[in-house]
């Protein structure tokens, strides 16, 4: 087995005992595969793959004319998780067929009933000449992307405009390749072992000190449980508090004989102590009881009466930190970043401090590592980065930070603490996320798993929900253009988020190739069908619907808010002003940013303007172009106006629709004709789009998630 390191700016292949190799390629027949950019080249054709599928691949490559088991393709290809046999088929069935393999007739992939699978075409690792540096290979294709720019600019940006935003873009890239990345290969750990293999969607790990035992969260059919596990003999106890109550996260304290944890329901939040012995736990004793609609969790702060713990006033509403002393009953604010979006709800206390590490996004929306004395209440910024990234930690030294890589994120990266000196702790193929110290004093854990999103849309006329999107991997915001008869939509299949486009009848192409780390939060059609309006973290993209190029409009970088296309040449969208969010609209034309008339909150605009929907600042719901008051629909609260970006309400004629969060699931109501609110069906995105052919959302086919620990023994 091999890893991938990077070694200064070149790229470098090192074998598990640290002998330097150039990088490798398959030669597959007539096929050439690149496990690395997890695409198959055949003539002058080259076909993306799925990420499950390369991975198999890959593994059928190290393994040619073996029969390989099922269950070693799930140790080894699905990293242990619990995956059904479909599961396993559909992913050997999308691999046959980029080959045009015929399973009764094979020439790359035979089946050996009861047996496995066995990769029957020659195979040949062929070594590839790192000639280039990093640096160099980045030049080249930002000079090539410069050109196609240049020739095919979406609107009268001045060629100035867009050789800066080239410059700026290459100075970040080469910056961060170079400084997230640059690591000896003896630093890296390569090896991991999963702790948990359930069916659920496990989280939040913490491994006792005495190394024995494994609290964690498992998130099954719409419910949260805490559980705890012996990692020597599997055993497993759960922590219940009835058949409605969310139960988790858990912390220990430093001997492992008490334990803390959280535990909701619809109307009650409440944080509770129990004392542990070889999963034998007392009675609950209830510690602290926070708002209803608040969830957060609990960390001991190197004592058995002093914690730090998460707090909301209420649903939707940003968190804030503070200190529980148990054994006075007193309660104190810390000291912390202001409040923006979810506010500060994630922490992680010093190994041996009373200190905390704060990640908190700024105005901006930039991830910030702040460093809190709990006992002095003195904070401190350390370092910033303009990523969609989450959840710093300390390291085991307590001197440097832990992050995972940039989404999405297949490494754990240590940063000292000015956010320099970046060195891979853990690099795998698998997405992770959510890192956390292990108890004895080496590793980390994580969670990785594997989730495929569908698309669906549901016919207005039939109510019948059809499957539109069915990858193996997520696949989300679509939304539908009348003037092109196609959806566009977010998808993972190449590895990285990029743009697809696809017809009614499920015929994709992926229109972008950015192959960088930028999230999108909501994507809408121009009018036209001719361009496609992205919301990223703190940007908008405008993305030609035909070249998959694209531009970022030149607004700052903020939190924003209510996308919409109002004609092909002006986008809106809100800012916040002050205390209050306002109305802003984008000139295509001329690049101007202007701000609509105070009273204006926010606004949906649609392809018949009659639908279009404006609120102002009492949240008053105006409709159309002549923005006739009109009552929000039966049942609706305001208070559910937003659903993190994006604005909650939509309107086709007569037909409002809205989502509600209930039970781990988004339901979706509508109100026709004045008539009686009716959930029309359950999604699992807060995005959905209204419009003549349906309700186009998401559903979550399968989703996983285990914990594994590093192993650097």
């Amino acid at each position: 087995m091999v890893t991938k390191s990077l070694e200064g700016a070149n790229f470098a292949v090192y074998s598990i005992d640290g002998e330097l190799q150039q990088p490798v390629r398959w030669q597959i027949e007539q096929y050439l595969f690149c496990d690395k950019q997890q695409h198959l080249q055949v003539d002058d054709e080259q076909h993306q793959l799925e990420p499950m599928v390369a991975e198999l691949l890959k593994y059928f490559c190290e393994h040619p004319e073996q029969i390989v088991s099922r269950d070693q393709l799930i140790e080894h290809v699905w990293m242990g998780r619990v995956v059904s046999d479909n599961a396993v088929n559909r992913v050997v069935t999308k691999l046959r067929k980029a080959f045009d393999d015929d399973a009764k007739k094979p020439r790359f992939i035979a089946t050996f009933p009861k047996k496995g699978y066995k990769f029957i075409a020659s195979v040949k690792a062929e070594v590839v000449e790192s000639t280039k540096t990093l640096e160099q290979e980045i030049v080249n294709d930002e000079k090539q992307k410069s050109d196609v720019d240049n020739q095919k600019a979406l609107v009268s940006f001045p060629i100035t405009l867009i050789s800066a935003f080239v410059l700026v873009t290459l100075s970040v890239l080469l910056y961060w390749s170079v400084q997230s990345r640059s690591v000896a290969p003896q630093n890296t750990i390569r090896q991991v072992q999963a702790l948990t293999r359930e069916a659920g969607r496990e989280s939040a790990p913490r491994v006792s000190p005495n190394q024995k035992y494994l609290a964690y969260s498992e998130r099954k059919n719409q419910k949260m449980s805490l559980w705890i596990k012996s990692l020597e003999n599997q055993e497993r106890v759960e922590i219940n508090h009835g058949p409605e109550a969310w139960v988790g996260p858990a912390s220990w304290n430093e001997d492992g004989s008490l334990i803390a944890y959280l535990v909701t329901t619809s109307d009650s939040c409440k944080y509770f102590l129990r004392q542990f012995d070889k999963l034998k736990l007392s009675e609950p004793e209830l510690i602290y009881e926070c708002p209803a609609g608040s969830y957060g969790k609990i960390e001991f702060l190197h004592s058995n009466s002093r914690f730090v713990f998460t707090e909301a006033p209420g649903p939707d509403t940003p968190y804030s930190l503070y200190e529980l002393n148990t054994q006075t009953g007193q309660k104190r604010r810390l000291a912390q970043p202001d409040l923006v979006l979810g506010g500060n709800s994630q922490f992680d206390v010093h190994p041996t401090d009373n200190k905390i590490l704060i990640s908190s996004p700024d105005e901006k929306q930039w991830e910030g590592f702040y460093s809190l004395d709990v006992d002095a209440d003195e904070l401190s910024l350390l370092f910033e980065q303009d990523a969609y990234i989450c959840c710093g930690i300390w390291d085991h030294s307590g001197t440097r930070v832990v992050l995972m890589g940039e989404h999405p994120a297949f490494e754990l990266v240590s940063y000292d603490q000015n956010g320099n000196d970046a060195r891979v702790i853990y690099s795998g193929m698998h997405q992770l996320r959510s890192p956390h110290r292990h108890s004895n004093g080496n590793d980390y854990l994580f969670v990785s798993g594997h989730v495929n999103q569908n698309i669906h849309y549901w016919k207005h006329g039939t109510h019948e929900p059809i499957v539109l999107i069915n990858n193996s991997v997520d696949d989300r915001l679509a939304t539908y253009s009348k003037a092109s008869g196609q959806v566009a939509y977010i998808s993972l299949a190449s590895g990285s988020e990029e743009v697809w486009v696809s017809d009614l009848n499920g015929n994709q192409k992926k229109l972008t190739s950015f192959n960088d780390s930028r999230h999108y939060f909501d994507l809408h059609w121009l009018p036209d069908g001719s361009k496609i309006v992205g919301l990223t973290l703190n940007e908008i993209h405008l993305i030609d619907a035909q070249q998959g190029i694209y531009i970022k409009l030149e607004i700052g970088q903020k939190e924003i808010r209510g996308l919409s296309a109002k004609d092909i040449n002006t986008i809106a969208f809100s800012l916040k002003v002050g205390d209050q969010w306002q109305l802003h609209f984008y000139d295509l034309k001329t690049n101007k940013l202007s701000v609509a008339d105070q009273q204006w909150q926010y606004v949906r605009f649609a392809e018949d303007p009659q639908n279009s929907l404006w609120v102002d600042q009492d949240n008053k719901l105006y409709v159309g172009n002549d923005r006739k008051p009109t009552p929000f629909p039966k049942s609706y609260d305001s208070d559910e106006l937003m659903l993190g970006k994006l604005l909650n309400l939509q309107k086709l004629g007569s037909r409002y629709a809205w989502q509600r969060f209930n039970d781990g699931k988004y339901q979706l109501f509508e109100q026709a004709s004045g008539g009686e609110v009716e959930l029309r069906l359950t999604t699992d995105s807060r995005h959905f789009h209204l419009s003549e052919l349906g309700y186009l959302y998401q559903e979550v086919e399968t989703a996983n998630a285990d914990i594994y620990s590093t192993s650097s023994n």
